[in-house]
C-alpha cells in the first residue's frame, strides 16, 4: 500500500498542479472512507441489542468466581439472587428484595456489550431466549476494571426453568462438591492456624448468661445503597457488648479469633496505639477477654456449608463503674 502511495504520488506530480490537487484531495476521500468503514465496523463490533430477548423474564440460576467456586479465600459466597426482564435496549424491570416488587430501570449502554442497571455494570458473554450468561464488572471510580472483575452470573428465562428443567433456580444455586471440599481443606487449616481464619458464612453469635452484660450484633441491611447485599453483616461481624459494674470505665474496639470450640482470642486493636502503650493495652484487652467476655458469654463459633472453623469477630467493648 505504501508502494501505491508513491507511485500515485509521482503519477498526479508529471501532470504538474492540478494533478497535485488532486492527489490531496483523493486522498482526504480516502481517509474519510476509511474512517467511516472503521466507525462503522467498531460500532458493529460494539453495539449490544437486548431485543432477542424483549419481555422474557430471566431468574439468575448460578453465581461462580473465574476458578468455579461460590466462595473466594476470605469466606465470601457469590449468591444468585437477581431477576430481570429486559422490556427494550434502553430499560429494564429488577427485582427490589426491598420492596418485593419489580421497578423500572434505565440501562446505559458502554459498548464493547457492557451496560449499567440498577446501579451495577455488566458485561453480556452470553445471550439467548433461554438463558443469559453476564460478568459483574468491579468499578472504582470513573474506572472499570476488567481483570478484577471475576465474578460470573447464569440467568435461564422463567419458562425454561420450569417446563424444560422441571426445577427451580433455588436448588440449582446450591454450592456444590467441589465447594464442600474447598471450605473442608480452609477450615483445617484454619483451626490449625488462627492466623488462616476465614469468615464464616453462618458467624459467630454470641449471647450473655449475665444482666450485668449487654450483647448486640450489629446486623446489616441489605438496602439500595449498598445495591441490597448484606454479606458485610457475615464477612466483618460486629457486635457491641457493654458491661455494667466493671472494675473502672474503659472503651475498646479489637479483632478476636473465635476458634471451632467456641474459644475467644484476641488478634489485634482497631484503634490507634502509641508503641509505649501497646504492650500494656494490649495486657488490658486480654484481661477483659478472660476475665469478662469468656465468663459473662455464650459463644458459638462460626460456620460454612456446616462446618465449624476458626473465624473473627469485631468488638466494641464498655465497660461502665
Amino acid at each position: 500500500m505504501h508502494n501505491a502511495l508513491i507511485m500515485n504520488f509521482i503519477r498526479y506530480k508529471l501532470l504538474g498542479p492540478i494533478g497535485l490537487i488532486i492527489f490531496v484531495f483523493a486522498m482526504i476521500v480516502s481517509s474519510c472512507n476509511r474512517g467511516r468503514v472503521a466507525h462503522h465496523e467498531e460500532k458493529k463490533k460494539d453495539s449490544l441489542s437486548f431485543k432477542p430477548v424483549y419481555g422474557i423474564p430471566f431468574t439468575e440460576v448460578r453465581r461462580r468466581l473465574k476458578n468455579g467456586m461460590s466462595f473466594d479465600n476470605n469466606g465470601f459466597q457469590t449468591e444468585p439472587s437477581y431477576k430481570i426482564t429486559f422490556l427494550a435496549n434502553d430499560s429494564a424491570s429488577v427485582y427490589s428484595p426491598e420492596k418485593k416488587q419489580f421497578i423500572n430501570f434505565f440501562v446505559f449502554m458502554e459498548g464493547d456489550s457492557i451496560f449499567n442497571v440498577a446501579r451495577s455494570y455488566f458485561k453480556m458473554m452470553q445471550m439467548s431466549k433461554d438463558s443469559l450468561k453476564l460478568q459483574v464488572l468491579e468499578v472504582q471510580g470513573d474506572t472499570l476494571h476488567m481483570k478484577h472483575s471475576l465474578v460470573y452470573m447464569t440467568f435461564y428465562s422463567n419458562d425454561y426453568l420450569k417446563n424444560v428443567l422441571k426445577t427451580n433456580a433455588a436448588t440449582l444455586g446450591k454450592p456444590d462438591r467441589n465447594d464442600t471440599l474447598f471450605i473442608k481443606k480452609k477450615a483445617e487449616l484454619a483451626n490449625r492456624i488462627p492466623d488462616s481464619a476465614f469468615s464464616a458464612r453462618i458467624p459467630v453469635t454470641m449471647e450473655s448468661r449475665s444482666p450485668r452484660v449487654t450483647v448486640k450484633y450489629l446486623k446489616i441491611k441489605p438496602d439500595v445503597s449498598n445495591n441490597f447485599d448484606d454479606s458485610d453483616g457475615y464477612m466483618n461481624p460486629e457486635f457491641n457488648i457493654t458491661i455494667n459494674k466493671a472494675y473502672e470505665g474503659f472503651s475498646y474496639s479489637f479483632w478476636a479469633f473465635v476458634d471451632d470450640k467456641g474459644q475467644m482470642y484476641f488478634d489485634r486493636s482497631v484503634d490507634y496505639i502509641m508503641p509505649e502503650y501497646r504492650e500494656s493495652t494490649t495486657k488490658t484487652i486480654k484481661a477483659i477477654i478472660d476475665g469478662y467476655l469468656k465468663y459473662y458469654l455464650i459463644v458459638k463459633p462460626g460456620n460454612t456449608l456446616g462446618i465449624v472453623h476458626t473465624s473473627a469477630v469485631l468488638l466494641n467493648v464498655v465497660g461502665r463503674k
